[in-house]
Formats: C-alpha cells, structure tokens, sequence
C-alpha cells in the first residue's frame, strides 16, 4: 500500500546526501587541522596571535573565509527549504479545488492518479470521513452529515465501512476499509488529550486535538492492510491504541 512515498523518500533521499557531504567535510577539515596544526613535543610555535595575560589576543582573521562559511551553507539552506515545499504542499494542499477538486457529489468517484515521477497524487474530488480520538482507541464515521448542492448523502459501503479486526499484540481493534483508487480528507478531533493518528503504510500523520478540528489527506492509491497507531502519549494505555486500515479495490 503506497500513498505519496516517492515524493518523501526522494526528498529523504536528498537529505541524506546532503547531511553525508556536509558531515565529512566538516569533520574532514576538523581531522587534518587537528593532525597537521599539532605541535611537536619541545616545539615552541610563534605567537602570532600576541596571546598575553590579560590581554585581549589580536584579531587574526580572514574575511574570505568567514564569507565563505556564511554564503555557502545559506544557499544550502534555501535550497533544502525550497524542495521542501513539494511534500509540504501535497500534505496541506487545499480542500478547495488544490489537487484533490472539491467534494464529491453523491455517486461520484474520486479516481486518484499518482504521478510516478514525482509522487503527487491527483484526485477528481474527495470524500469526508471523520475520526475521533479518545482514551484508547479510535472512532471512525464513514457517514458524517455531508451536505453538497444542498443534499445531504451517506458514502456507500464500497467507498467506506468500518468494522473490527484482530490484531495480533493488540487484540481486536477498530477498522476502516477503503476503496483503492479513491481520496479521503479526515476530519479530526480528540474527545480528551491530544492524539496522533500514524497510517504507518502511508507515513501520514497529524495530531488530534481536543474541541478542535483539525485535517489530513488520504489518498490511497493501492490494496493492503497497514496498521494505525497513536504517536502523542497520550496516557497509560498509548502504547496499545491502535487501528488496522484496510484498502480494497
């Protein structure tokens, strides 16, 4: 089951390059002054600095060289923003009309399409469901009160249902079964501490907040089964409030 995974694993991917480049040739430099700059035993350096007790030692600096240290990682810090905003703008694109169109109307499909080349996921619409945190488990509502061109629907069975599946370590826990090819936008709320709903197979998650709404994306592109787990501690029982997520054709 995939959802936007070549979009965050090109952009970890690149994050890694970046943090691999920049750790060896810091501490590369680091290595060989400390290697090539160390006295001798009995050496005595010149004191090219003017070190005296008590007084400030004299500026011994070189310009280009602190431009340099300055200029170079900024532009490695706009750039690394800048291909940031790709994820960015998939998981927070707008619910009306961003990539995912608006509503659908009732028998409406919302026939996602992910793009292989970059990961984003296009939709013709999406469908609401909501979901409830509380201590310990999830509630999902495939049928909230969704009012388009001034008529209120309920999402068949086919686009979502809900149910319980057991869990081996975690007993039997709550379901939702969705439709493969279809785009869902969550709406969130917590009936008492902050929650965090983790769709692992996806790796999308945003926290759940009480007497507030908060909301999430979830294209899904392929068939499986992934697990749902809660990643604010949220109390004794964080650790076994789970979910079990299963997409069909």
């Amino acid at each position: 089951m995939t959802v936007t995974s070549t979009l965050f694993f090109d952009l970890w991917d690149e994050f890694m390059l970046w943090s691999i480049f920049v750790g060896v040739f810091t501490f590369g430099w680091l290595y060989h002054h400390s290697v090539t700059y160390r006295s001798k035993e009995g050496e005595e350096l010149p004191n090219v600095d003017e070190i005296e007790v008590g007084v400030f030692p004299k500026e011994n600096d070189d310009l280009r060289l602190e431009v340099a240290w300055t200029i170079l990682p900024f532009i490695l810090i706009v750039y690394l923003t800048y291909i940031s905003w790709a994820p960015v703008d998939a998981v927070w694109t707008s619910a009306e009309g961003g990539n995912h169109g608006f509503e659908c109307e009732a028998g409406y499909y919302s026939n996602n399409v992910m793009d292989s080349e970059n990961g984003f996921v296009t939709s013709d619409c999406y469908h609401i469901v909501e979901v409830t945190g509380k201590q310990w488990a999830w509630t999902f509502e495939c049928n909230p009160d969704i009012e388009v061109t001034d008529r209120t629907y309920e999402l068949s069975t086919d686009i979502c249902d809900t149910g319980t599946y057991q869990v081996e370590g975690y007993g039997m826990q709550p379901s939702i079964s969705l439709k493969a090819g279809e785009t869902y936008l969550l709406v969130m709320e917590s009936e008492d501490v902050t929650h965090a709903p983790w769709f692992i197979e996806l790796g999308v998650k945003e926290d759940v907040l009480k007497n507030q709404k908060t909301t999430m994306w979830l294209p899904i592109t392929s068939t499986g089964e992934g697990l749902i787990l809660c990643t604010e501690y949220c109390g004794d029982a964080h650790s076994v409030m789970a979910g079990v997520l299963i997409a069909h054709d």
